[in-house]
């Protein structure tokens, strides 16, 4: 009997580690780690660091890495999240169809035999598509600040601030040798329209103005004038204001 209880004990002994370490284990490898939160953080920047994010809509970032660190992964939870040389593009995407949901981005770098890992929590607003999404790395893009402008989008009077600057996205990348020469902008809805002109490659008070006097629902056509070389080229894009 002594021998029976000795041999169930040592058995015992044996088979607990196995089954801590098999419940301890998790799917994700990921889901264990500590991530340290983006905000105020000198070894990762991105530029700018948004709190909110509307769904369905393109958003583009510049992230910078300190000298002492490489960059190695990342992860989006809620959509996609794409590094481009300098530049970070993010998706997001929820099935929610009104309210608000949440997003977690997380970035690991890597320094000598060390590595950083930091995240940065998102606020998701729900919004419903009424087109398909056009893939920026296959196409010619306009961009207000860090926002791709889709064409046949809906997008909000807030998403055009006093001071915000317009820039062509050639296959998902920034060209230093695109100069835009001229901005094109028509604003029409059922009891007015307004067409403005410059040359310049940033647009002026008044067009922006136009736009936050303009009714929810009205219709925004943008043109760039591109000049590369000797080569110019005209690029637009059009959409309707939800707001």
């Amino acid at each position: 009997m002594d021998y029976l209880k000795v041999s169930i004990l040592a058995i015992t002994i044996l088979v607990s580690p196995l089954l801590i370490l098999a419940q301890g284990r998790s799917p994700n490898p990921n889901a264990s780690e500590i991530y340290i939160p983006l905000e105020s953080r000198d070894d990762v920047k991105i530029i700018p660091l948004l709190d909110t994010l509307s769904a369905d809509k393109e958003y583009l970032f510049r992230i910078q890495f300190n000298s002492k660190y490489r960059f190695s992964e990342l992860f989006f939870d809620k959509g996609l999240a794409t590094r481009i040389d300098s530049f970070l593009s993010i998706r997001p995407k929820t099935s929610m169809t009104e309210g608000s949901d949440t997003a977690t981005l997380r970035i690991i770098g890597f320094s000598n035999n060390s590595r950083i890992l930091l995240q940065h929590k998102f606020v998701l607003l729900a919004q419903a598509r009424t087109s398909p999404f056009v893939n920026p790395n296959k196409s010619t893009n306009i961009t207000v600040n860090h926002i791709i402008l889709e064409r046949n989008m809906n997008y909000s009077k807030r998403d055009f601030p006093d001071k915000c600057i317009f820039g062509y996205l050639d296959n998902g990348h920034y060209n230093k040798d695109n100069v835009i020469t001229a901005i094109t902008m028509s604003i029409a809805s059922r009891s007015r329209n307004k067409n403005l002109y410059i040359k310049d490659d940033k647009p002026n008070d008044d067009m922006i103005k136009e736009i936050h006097k303009a009714r929810k629902g009205s219709k925004i056509y943008i043109r760039l004038d591109v000049k590369n070389g000797k080569k110019t080229k005209s690029i637009w894009t059009s959409f309707t204001l939800n707001d």
